[in-house]
């Protein structure tokens, strides 16, 4: 039908036959493994198969010697759909072979994911359960770098002698103590007068009697942003304090700040609440005190939260600054040392029990700069008394690293929940009901919203402006 010529006929048969033996002898390599398949009616179809589809392929191959018509003829022949198959899968192989490999690698990245994902979430579920996979807690030497020349400086300056502290002259915009204590009150502002309630450590009550009187000092950092502390930023340092200032006595968030120079201003004052420690809690051997924003004094340090070392975070001037503020407050209202701390060891996140909610000067405060004992050491009241704990989202911002006083407060409070024969779940969720009720009661005793736009609830400082009622109140 196709060929005239006997040349060709004789060409094409022995093409055919040639490709079709070497077909067979591949498929009967590729099936040695399973011999019995040869005896069955799949091998013939199988071999049927490609022979027809080696018939196709040489047909093909000479059809484009043909004239048009003879082409054409060749699509009325007679061949099985199977023979059909098996010469487009060869015509294709290539191609095939290409989406062949990037499905199996698609599939084997499938598998891989499917399988990362898997122990991810069963390491995860450990964790969680057993508490493992937690990175290793360093706890950090507390207090100051004593290789500092200000530390070294400190060991050198007298105790705290409350005798030889008082006002040497007050004028209008400033007063003067005799420890060289210089306070500038040109920004002086009200609030409403302190007011809170005795919670006698430990007791099971909401709180007692109310009390006015000033008990303790948080010390802070602004968390703003500062630039370098050199001669050729003087105007920058100076413009930076005096907006910041500003700020602080719109929001009434301290109720002392002190600048880089060393300047100590009064914001608000004294007698009267500043918005600065919200959910906070601390601790002497008689009482509890929880909101400290109204039995504590606020003193905030111009800088910046973020660095790494004390001689980034504080200049010269601000220690000394603080060391003789800090005796002249404590001598003017009889503040006990034990009551002096800082913001990052009282503030908490009652909806999460979580201590360090604010960690400005969770580490490198100068206490013995200060004339002060290492509140480092202490073991946390947040943690022994009402069983806040740490995540570890806290423990990152920290960079895994905890005071000495967090640490022994936590096996005490183990122990705690042993000798009432409870789970510390259980004693924490208790006690978390006990804090949310006695923070109620106190809230009770702010004064409303006057006409004059006083608010009733605590106002953000410059760091705390975005956390709301979680943060400061």
């Amino acid at each position: 039908m196709f060929f005239d010529r006997p040349a060709d006929r004789l060409r094409f048969l022995n093409n055919t036959l040639n490709k079709q033996k070497e077909r067979q002898e591949q498929l009967r390599l590729s099936l040695r493994r399973f011999k019995f398949l040869e005896h069955t009616r799949f091998y013939d179809w199988i071999l049927e198969g490609r022979f027809y589809s080696t018939i196709l392929e040489e047909l093909t191959s000479l059809a484009e010697q043909l004239p048009a018509n003879r082409q054409v003829s060749l699509q009325r022949v007679e061949i099985p759909l199977s023979a059909r198959v098996f010469f487009f899968l060869h015509q294709s192989r290539h191609a095939l072979y290409f989406v062949g490999v990037v499905l199996a690698g698609v599939l084997l990245f499938s598998l891989y994911s499917a399988a990362n994902w898997s122990a991810k979430g069963v390491n995860s579920y450990l964790a969680r359960k057993y508490n493992i996979g937690r990175p290793a807690i360093i706890v950090t030497p507390a207090g100051q770098d004593t290789s500092k020349p200000y530390a070294a400086v400190s060991k050198y300056l007298p105790g705290y002698q409350p005798e030889k502290v008082w006002m040497v002259e007050q004028e209008e915009g400033f007063e003067r103590y005799s420890n060289g204590c210089r306070i500038l009150t040109k920004y002086e502002t009200d609030n409403y007068p302190r007011s809170y309630y005795t919670i006698p450590r430990e007791a099971d009550t909401v709180g007692e009697q109310v009390r006015h009187d000033i008990v303790g000092i948080v010390y802070h950092t602004s968390e703003s942003d500062i630039v370098p502390f050199i001669p050729k930023n003087n105007d920058e340092i100076q413009k930076k304090s005096q907006g910041l200032l500003e700020y602080i006595r719109n929001k009434k968030s301290y109720n002392y700040m002190i600048d880089r120079y060393g300047e100590i201003y009064r914001v608000v004052r004294d007698d009267h609440t500043a918005f600065h420690a919200g959910n906070s809690i601390w601790a002497d051997k008689k009482y509890t005190y929880i909101v400290l924003n109204d039995s504590f004094l606020g003193i905030c340090f111009e800088s910046t939260v973020n660095a790494g070392t004390l001689e980034e975070t504080l200049t010269e001037a601000q220690i000394s600054a603080g060391y003789v503020l800090t005796n002249v407050l404590r001598t003017k209202y009889n503040i006990e040392d034990a009551n002096c701390t800082t913001h990052g060891l009282v503030s908490v996140n009652p909806d999460k029990m979580l201590i360090a909610f604010h960690h400005d000067w969770v580490r490198n405060f100068p206490f013995e700069a200060m004339g002060l004992s290492d509140k480092y050491k202490v073991p946390s009241p947040n943690i022994t008394d009402y069983g806040f704990t740490y995540d570890e989202e806290i423990l990152a911002k920290l960079g895994n690293k905890l005071w000495e006083g967090a640490i022994v407060a936590e096996e005490e409070f183990k122990k705690r929940a042993e000798a009432k024969r409870t789970t510390p779940e259980l004693l924490r969720r208790r006690l978390r009901d006990r804090y949310l009720a006695q923070r109620e009661k106190a809230r009770g005793l702010r004064p409303q919203q006057n006409d004059a736009g006083t608010p009733s609830l605590a106002a953000q400082s410059p760091a705390e402006s975005s956390s709301a009622e979680s943060g400061n109140n």
